[in-house]
């Protein structure tokens, strides 16, 4: 049957839409005041048990497709008659019909409910699953509309605790509002969500299946990814991911069918992650930083996003068959075919190429794949669960990163060990530094000499200030639009153009005859409103909206790094870098595996974008967005130039709400390094220095008794801290120094002293090593304590003796801390850092 495989599709993304209906309804199907036709469709759609309908949230399905009739006639015709007709295989018997057995349904809906079980992980027509569904329609036929999501993130490695919190119900938008909470004042309002759901649903304006379902599908993560996808199960999996994920199960279920294949594993698998990011992100000239850096790391975003494009392309699948494309690093859902193993292969082949072509060694995407059965996904065999499978997939992929480009060095051997390029005097880039290559064109701009991709970043990083939209074009370029900025990274087929709402606008009517091939993308709406269709109508194109860390700074004037970090008393930038503690671990074993499900690991992924690819643009807004900027947020990490002062603020700021949102578990912590250099300072070795203290972050341990804390630090200045046991005491110390300092009652004296013992007490192992630190310290700052006549100052410097001379007091400044420090090395970095604060504010 004609497009019975994009049907399917959106079948499926449809299939549970009545579950949201039907809690914004005040009734029941007895006294719904909004189901009409469909309220007599019991005996077609709802199963039964002891005598009983149960699973009735399908009749609300089946009534929101009648109630948009109109919406979906261009698609599948008349629904009325294809009710009357009985027509198995139309959009609403599929849709609604998946509760039903399978000897009621056709093959194409038997795909629906079997995607819907493998989603879920349970067998939804068991005997177990309909009596736990007609005991909730006894203890209160409205109790369902009460309750709410649980967050995923909290979760991760717990059990049996009872004091959940739980998600608004509400849209998404990137500020706390979306966080979790304990308690609410009122009872969720899903009236008021739905309505507004329905009133930009009919804003899609499509007759053609891929751009109605890709615009339906960024439309439910914005209202259901708040909403429980089952209210009797635990409420961890939110409707949003159910749908996706059951859609992408169903169209690979419909291949796999197809090809009549007979192979255990009907599903792939598929992980990508990028090398040579950070490295090229950062190989910028730091004179001309401000050009190019936000250009360059907003460059690297749509060439990730090529190459899932391209994928998606060439094995011809949907958006929901992306699980996670964040952060330099992607998964994809595929049919286990060999017509998609062989076109995989060949894809790769074509993008490993293209990159050399385009950036030679410098970028790299390892892409590999792992086959998932049936019975992985349904939890019927405990080896063989979905973290162990995504653990396999991380090591192949892994493994094939420390071989880049092994197929191409067998073929073009030459291209790889010839020398190309001439060294010495030759030309090179003038932001990048990159030599050209012979018979590359220079392009001349502003008197600097550029390569033709590094110009193109340029021009990203400036058209980024005035861009609202985002328009991508599969195939040939747009004539109409040959005067805009467009580029298409790696020569992959897609080309990307850089708009505003008037340029879509006056292009309405051509870009209805590029149905399917253009979408236009939202970055994080307006202040992070998330509203992406709205404001420019549907006009039979793609419409999606996509998070991005770091597009607001681009509103305002591109200024360099030392005007950023500009203080006329004491000028330096600080280069942040902080990434999630052992993210593997918690992907592979953080979800218990009778838990794990190809929905949980999607929604567990899709937080962590929300957080550092969307909600970290509002944790910036809000602190001096002035004086420092995103180079890049994404996945689990982040990358930020500043001013010093303003580094570590966020990077407090991003671990706090960081914890918050993570529903304060302790599975989850935050590492980071920051380098504090000359604002003049090369901004890649800037990088490189942030690395190192990143590492020092990670490696950190503190011992308490027979406990343990590893990561969960922050280092800078050559000394990392755990955030929770030695920041908060060190930090305080410093405000001290810094007030006393301030108010002119401690000596400047005061801090080189300490600063001098400290570096002549040749502490090894956090010992002190020359006993007499000991006694000239205590004399140095006994004089020092005698000449002041500040109570306080005479408290501040006892303390530092008493502390530095006995270890076992296990105290700073008087207030308790457990740490693996000697005293003399937490009071010198206090006594560092209150130097620099007071360098800043003071001549």
């Amino acid at each position: 049957m004609e497009n019975m495989r994009e049907r399917i599709y959106l079948a499926a993304l449809l299939h549970d839409i009545g579950k949201f209906y039907q809690r914004a309804d005040t009734g029941n199907t007895i006294s719904s005041k909004y189901l009409k036709s469909s309220r007599q469709l019991e005996t077609m759609f709802c199963p039964v048990y002891a005598g009983k309908y149960s699973h009735k949230h399908v009749l609300w399905t089946a009534q929101f497709i009648e109630d948009f009739a109109a919406v979906f006639k261009n698609l599948v015709g008349n629904i009325s008659d294809a009710i009357v007709a009985s027509d198995k295989d139309s959009l609403i018997n599929l849709a609604a019909g998946h509760h039903l057995h399978k000897d009621q349904l056709s093959e194409f809906g038997c795909i629906i409910k079997e995607a819907d079980c493998l989603s879920s992980g349970m067998d939804r027509s068991s005997d177990e699953a309909l009596k736990d569904e007609q005991d909730e329609l006894e203890t209160g036929w409205d109790a369902f509309k009460r309750k709410r999501m649980i967050s995923i993130l909290q979760t991760v490695g717990s059990k049996n605790r009872k004091d959940w919190l739980h998600l608004p119900v509400r849209e998404t938008e990137l500020s706390k509002e979306s966080f979790p909470k304990m308690n609410f004042e009122a009872a969720p309002d899903y009236e008021s969500l739905w309505k507004k759901f329905e009133s930009e649903f009919k804003f899609i304006q499509a007759n053609t299946y891929r751009a109605f379902s890709e615009t339906l599908l960024s439309l439910l993560l914005k209202y259901t990814s708040c909403i429980p996808a089952s209210t009797i199960n635990f409420p961890d999996v939110s409707l949003y991911d159910h749908l996706k994920t059951t859609a992408a199960l169903a169209v690979c279920l419909y291949d796999f069918q197809q090809s009549e294949e007979t192979r255990k594993e009907p599903f792939l698998l598929i992980g990508a992650d990028f090398s040579g990011i950070q490295s090229y992100i950062y190989q910028i000239v730091s004179k001309y930083a401000g050009k190019n850096l936000k250009g360059r790391s907003f460059y690297l975003r749509i060439l990730s996003d090529t190459v899932v494009r391209y994928l998606l392309k060439e094995l011809n699948l949907f958006q929901a068959n992306v699980i996670y494309n964040s952060g330099g690093g992607f998964y994809l859902l595929a049919p286990n075919t060999s017509y998609v193993r062989e076109q995989l292969q060949k894809a790769v082949e074509t993008i490993e190429a293209h990159f050399f072509e385009a950036y030679g060694t410098a970028l790299f995407v390892a892409i590999d794949s792992v086959e998932l059965s049936k019975d992985a996904l349904m939890h019927k065999k405990a080896e063989d669960n979905l973290g162990s499978i995504w653990g396999k997939l991380f090591t192949k992929r892994d493994r094939k990163k420390s071989a880049k480009f092994a197929s191409r060095i067998k073929e073009n051997y030459k291209d790889f060990f010839t020398p190309s390029m001439q060294g010495g005097e030759a030309k090179r880039d003038s932001i990048t530094g990159e030599e050209f290559f012979s018979g590359e064109k220079i392009i001349e701009r502003d008197s600097l000499k550029l390569k033709k991709t590094t110009n193109e970043q340029i021009e990203i990083g400036k058209k980024l200030r005035e861009t609202d939209l985002i328009v991508v074009k599969e195939g040939e370029s747009l004539p109409y639009w040959k005067d805009k900025i467009h580029i298409s990274p790696a020569n992959l087929g897609f080309i990307y153009y850089f708009l505003n709402s008037i340029d879509l606008s006056q292009m309405k009517d051509k870009l209805c005859a590029s149905a399917d091939k253009v979408s236009v993308i939202t970055l994080n709406g307006k202040e992070g409103n998330c509203d992406f269709l709205r404001t420019v109508d549907g006009i039979n194109n793609i419409y999606s909206l996509e998070f991005y860390g770091g597009n607001e700074v681009d509103k305002r004037k591109v200024v360099t790094l030392e005007e950023m970090c500009e203080n006329n008393n004491f000028s330096r930038m600080g280069v942040l870098r902080m990434d999630v503690d052992n993210l593997g671990h918690i992907f592979q074993q953080g979800i218990a595996p009778e838990r794990a499900t190809l929905s949980r690991f999607a929604a567990l992924s899709r937080s962590f974008d929300f957080f550092f690819s969307g909600y970290l643009n509002t944790i910036w807004r809000e602190t001096d967005p002035d004086r420092s900027f995103i180079v890049y947020s994404g996945g689990d990490d982040v990358f930020i130039v500043g001013s010093w002062d303003v580094t570590i603020r966020l990077a407090e700021r991003i671990r706090e709400g960081f914890r918050e949102f993570t529903c304060y578990n302790s599975s989850f912590s935050l590492s980071g390094g920051i380098a504090i250099v000359s604002s003049k300072f090369p901004i890649m070795k800037g990088a490189e220095e942030s690395a190192v203290e990143e590492s020092a972050a990670k490696s950190h341990v503190v011992h308490e008794d027979k406990l343990i804390w590893e990561k969960n630090s922050i280092s800078f200045m050559d000394m990392p801290l755990n955030w929770d046991l030695e920041y908060p005491q060190v930090k305080k110390l410093k405000e001290k120094i810094c007030e006393m300092l301030q108010k002119g009652e401690l000596s400047k004296s005061f801090l080189s002293k300490v600063v001098n013992h400290h570096a002549n007490a040749g502490i090894i192992g956090h010992l002190i090593t020359k006993p007499k630190t000991y006694w000239m310290l205590t004399y140095d700052l006994s004089r020092m304590k005698e000449r002041s006549n500040n109570g306080d100052v005479k408290i501040l410097i006892d303390n530092c003796i008493h502390e530095v001379c006995d270890k076992s007091l296990h105290k700073l400044n008087n207030e308790s801390i457990t740490t693996d420090y000697h005293a003399l090395e937490l009071w010198t970095f206090a006594v560092r850092w209150a130097e620099l604060e007071y360098r800043k504010d003071n001549e």
